[in-house]
C-alpha cells in the first residue's frame, strides 16, 4: 500500500512525540519525595550491582550518530572490544537526536546495561537529562560529554589538536612565501556546541601561533559528511574563488573540500587542511603528496583509542575493580597535529579508521 508524504511525516512526529513522552516518563519515575529534579549526585556503583564475572557483565554504548566514518569505526572498534573482554555490548545511535538518544538509553538500562557509555547529541541541551540519567546508572562520555554531570568524560583534547594542526599549516604556508590567507571553513551542524569550537579555535590559534595572519571568507556546515562537506566547499569555492585554504573541522569534510579542488585548474592554489581526525583517507594524501601536496595537516583523533580507554573504565566499574570516584572528571587521549614530517608514525593503510 502506498503511504503519503503527509502520513510518513505525521508517522515521523508520531514516534519523536513517543520517545519524548518515554524521556518525560522517566523523568517522572525518577523524581521522588515531591523533589521538582531528583538527586544530582551521580550513580555511586553499578546499576543491577558489581559484575565480578565480566562474562556477566552489560555495557550500553549511546552513540550520537554513524553518519560519520569516526562514529561508524568507534562501533567496529567498540564491538571488538566487547568480543575480546567477554562482556555484553548493547550499541544504538541516535542520528544526532536527544529525544531518541534518551529512549535508547532507558531500552539500555531496561535490558539490565550496568553502566552506559554516551556519546552526546548535545552539550547544553542534555543537560538536566543526563543529570537524572547518571544518577541511576554510572555514565561514561566519549567524545562528547555533559559537563557537570556522569562519572567521567574521555574525549581528545581538541583545543590542542587543532592548535597543532594550524601550527603545522602556517609553518606550509610561510614556506611557500606567504605571511597571510584567506580561508573557507566547513563546520559542524548547529548541535556542535563545544567539539567543533574547541577545534575551530584551536586552528586559528595554531595559525597565529605560527605566524601566519588569516582572514575568513566564509563558513557553512558540512555536517561532518564528506558528501555534504563537497557541497558546502563547492559554494563558498565559487564564492570566493582568491581561497588559499580550505578548513574543514574533520577529515570527512575536508576530504570533500579536497574533491573539490584537486584537477581543477582554476584552484591550483587552494590547499586543504583538517584540525582533526587524522582519518586514514587523509593521512594517505599527506603521506602520498609529501611536503609538496595539496592536504597538508589534520590531527591525531582516535576512535580507537577513545573506545579502549572508555570501555576499559566501564568494565572496571561493573566489575568493581574500581569505583567511580577513582576517575577524574576529564581525561584526554593523546594530542598531536599530523602533517608530512611524521606521517609515517600514524598512517596505517590497515585502519579502519
Amino acid at each position: 500500500m502506498r503511504t503519503t508524504l503527509k502520513s510518513r511525516t505525521l508517522r515521523s512526529r508520531a514516534v519523536r512525540a513517543a520517545a519524548v513522552a518515554s524521556g518525560g516518563a522517566l523523568m517522572v519515575a525518577m523524581s521522588a519525595c515531591g523533589q521538582i529534579y531528583p538527586s544530582s549526585t551521580p550513580a555511586q556503583g553499578p546499576a543491577g550491582g558489581v559484575q565480578p564475572d565480566v562474562s556477566k557483565v552489560v555495557i550500553g554504548f549511546a552513540q550520537q550518530q554513524l553518519q560519520a566514518p569516526y562514529f561508524a569505526a568507534m562501533q567496529v572498534q567498540s564491538e571488538d572490544i566487547a568480543k575480546q573482554k567477554g562482556f555484553k555490548l548493547l550499541f544504538q545511535a541516535a542520528n544526532k537526536d536527544p529525544a531518541i538518544q534518551l529512549n535508547q538509553m532507558q531500552a539500555m538500562m531496561a535490558q539490565g546495561a550496568n553502566v552506559l557509555v554516551v556519546n552526546a547529541t548535545s552539550v547544553k541541551g542534555q543537560k538536566e537529562m543526563m543529570t537524572q540519567v547518571a544518577s541511576k546508572i554510572p555514565v561514561i562520555y566519549i567524545d562528547t560529554g555533559v559537563p557537570g554531570t556522569g562519572t567521567t568524560s574521555v574525549s581528545s583534547d581538541n583545543l590542542t589538536i587543532g592548535r597543532e594542526s594550524g601550527k603545522l599549516t602556517a609553518k606550509r604556508f610561510l614556506g611557500l612565501g606567504k605571511k597571510s590567507i584567506k580561508m573557507v571553513i566547513l563546520t559542524g551542524p548547529a548541535t556542535d556546541e563545544f567539539v567543533g569550537p574547541n577545534r575551530r579555535q584551536g586552528f586559528l590559534d595554531g595559525l597565529k601561533e605560527g605566524g601566519l595572519a588569516y582572514e575568513i571568507k566564509g563558513e557553512q556546515s558540512g555536517d561532518y559528511a564528506q558528501d555534504k562537506g563537497q557541497v558546502a566547499a563547492e559554494n563558498m569555492l565559487a564564492a570566493n574563488p582568491d581561497t588559499d585554504l580550505v578548513l574543514g573541522l574533520n577529515d570527512s569534510m575536508a576530504l570533500g573540500g579536497y574533491n573539490v579542488v584537486n584537477g581543477q585548474e582554476k584552484y591550483k592554489n587552494v590547499y586543504v587542511a583538517a584540525s582533526a581526525d587524522g582519518q586514514k583517507e587523509a593521512l594517505a594524501l599527506i603521506k602520498s603528496g609529501g611536503c609538496d601536496g595539496r592536504y597538508i595537516s589534520t590531527g591525531l583523533n582516535s576512535p580507537s583509542l577513545a573506545a579502549e580507554q572508555a570501555l576499559g573504565i566501564a568494565v572496571d566499574i561493573a566489575t568493581g575493580a574500581k569505583k567511580p570516584s577513582d576517575f577524574p572528571a576529564e581525561s584526554f587521549t593523546k594530542a598531536v597535529g599530523i602533517g608530512c614530517d611524521n606521517i609515517d608514525e600514524y598512517y596505517d593503510p590497515k585502519s579502519i579508521f
